[in-house]
């Protein structure tokens, strides 16, 4: 599916045939971002409820209305999903092949063509022929640019702008003001920055207090310190950084509640004169991310 054209076949059905609310096109609207910049354009794809209200800005209401609403108006597909186990599934319908289909009619040679005339070549009406070239099936005809679409993708999300009362906004600038405390660094655009960590928590799920929590366990790392230097490189690095933030943390536990100590002489001895409490192992769960 050509984005281009599914835009203008869906601007042109607005101004002449349906009536759509400022909900409904937000939502139309991200739903035709997404599946252009996924490359899913022809396909059914997957997004959460909580994105979309994020997205959007709809109640969840207002949602499940404009959703309905563009299913009725033909412009999309939907498939309910399970809360908690699986998001619902979308599919844009190609408005500007089916704009062509009603309005195709058959053209002048085809009218005077007799049609008591059987040749056994039925099969044949179906195909086009263009001057000084080869009969071609019409339905190969479209879609001839689609390569082209695939490499010139527009960035939907380019023009979109964080306050700095937004928790992307505040994380990214909090890394950044982290970073300055141990080496130069020239001032990034931080509204990239906000948006990649946008993008961990609605595409990957990532908490934001344990994404502002992790900043700082990494700037407090010698190695880490010095290898994560954008947002995009936290988000990259998530896993890996909370697994060794936690095994830091269980190995913390372990030895605070180690009851012995060593005096100057070498000799082991009881820290406190009372019997010390059994030592408990951490258990999953209590890592702080």
């Amino acid at each position: 599916m050509d984005y281009f054209k599914q835009r203008r076949a869906y601007r042109q059905l607005k101004m002449t045939e349906i009536d759509v609310s400022n909900g409904q096109n937000n939502l139309y609207r991200e739903l035709l971002d997404y599946a252009n910049d996924e490359s899913k354009l022809d396909v059914q794809f997957r997004m959460k409820n909580s994105a979309l209200l994020s997205l959007t800005g709809l109640s969840e209401p207002g949602l499940k209305k404009a959703r309905n609403s563009l299913v009725q108006h033909g412009l999309i597909k939907y498939i309910q999903g399970k809360k908690n186990v699986k998001p619902p599934e979308y599919q844009i319908i190609n408005l500007y092949e089916k704009a062509k289909q009603a309005t195709s009619y058959p053209t002048s040679k085809d009218t005077l063509k007799p049609k008591s005339i059987s040749t056994g070549l039925e099969g044949v009406s179906q195909l086009v022929r263009q001057p000084g070239s080869q009969a071609v099936a019409h339905k190969e005809l479209t879609n001839t640019d689609s390569n082209l679409t695939k490499n010139k993708r527009p960035r939907s999300k380019a023009s979109r702008t964080y306050t700095p009362a937004e928790q992307p906004y505040q994380i990214a600038e909090h890394l950044y003001k982290r970073i300055l405390e141990h080496q130069d660094l020239k001032k990034p655009n931080l509204q990239k920055w906000a948006d990649e960590v946008r993008l961990a928590h609605e595409r990957d799920g990532r908490d934001y207090d344990k994404l502002n929590k992790l900043v700082d366990w990494a700037q407090d790392n010698d190695f880490w310190q010095a290898n994560i230097l954008s947002a995009k490189k936290l988000r990259e690095k998530y896993d890996i950084l909370t697994g060794q933030a936690n095994r830091e943390y269980k190995q913390k536990e372990l030895s605070r509640h180690d009851d012995t100590s060593r005096d100057f002489g070498g000799s082991t001895r009881y820290r406190h004169e009372a019997k010390p409490e059994p030592i408990r192992t951490p258990q999953k769960g209590d890592e702080p991310f």
